[in-house]
């Protein structure tokens, strides 16, 4: 209970910061599973994943926004998980390719994107990572997600940046925001997962949790 609470105040909290074409979503999907609900031809959906997670081990990412380039995440950082999906109506490739954009604002610092998914043609993809699926232990315990399925990530690579393709996709981050431009084709979906820092509590905030404890350890010694 207290666990889902925790969830529900943070994607409240994350709708305020999204800007068009993407959708803070106050509920939790039970799939990221392509053509699982929801699905959008115009609109990225935002989810909030583990927070205030210790990492107990380095982690490999494809974007570390200290370099921006790929690298790890050293154990022991403290870092909040989020991940982005943009799943096109039904599985009809012949539609051709949808997109979407839009710019969202963390309020804490970006510090690292991951977006490399399975890769079935090792010939074409040598260097596929398919670190998603690495990291889904930061996903949220409810969610199913998209292991070993091809399509899953974004397709960054020149070969999507043709008229045959036309998926390749972008982003960019600058401190807490990042921007988003994606391309997708049913019956595939695009995701990446953006590991940001842990947010500090505002002074105002730790004195009116200090003053809450003091009141209630009050009434606990009155009542004795």
């Amino acid at each position: 209970m207290i666990r889902s609470t925790l969830f529900l105040l943070v994607a409240l909290l994350l709708a305020t910061n999204a800007q068009a074409g993407i959708i803070v979503s106050d509920t939790t999907p039970s799939s990221l599973l392509p053509n699982a609900q929801p699905e959008s031809n115009t609109d990225i959906f935002l989810y909030t994943e583990q927070q205030n997670v210790t990492l107990s081990e380095d982690l490999s990412v494809d974007y570390l926004a200290s370099t921006g380039l790929s690298g790890v995440l050293a154990a022991g950082t403290e870092l909040n998980s989020y991940i982005f999906n943009f799943d096109a109506v039904g599985d009809n490739y012949d539609l051709g390719s949808f997109s979407a954009s839009g710019s969202y604002d963390f309020g804490t610092e970006i510090l690292a994107v991951i977006w490399s998914g399975y890769r079935s043609n090792q010939l074409t993809f040598p260097n596929s990572q398919n670190l998603l699926d690495k990291s889904d232990f930061l996903g949220h315990p409810d969610i199913i997600y998209s292991d070993n399925i091809d399509g899953r990530g974004l397709e960054l690579e020149d070969v999507f940046n043709s008229s045959t393709n036309n998926t390749q996709d972008s982003f960019v981050v600058s401190g807490s925001q990042i921007d988003l431009e994606l391309f997708v084709r049913a019956p595939y979906a695009d995701q990446l997962r953006v590991i940001t820092a842990v947010k500090v509590p505002e002074p105002n905030a730790i004195m009116l949790f200090g003053l809450a404890l003091i009141l209630v350890a009050t009434r606990r010694f009155k009542s004795k």
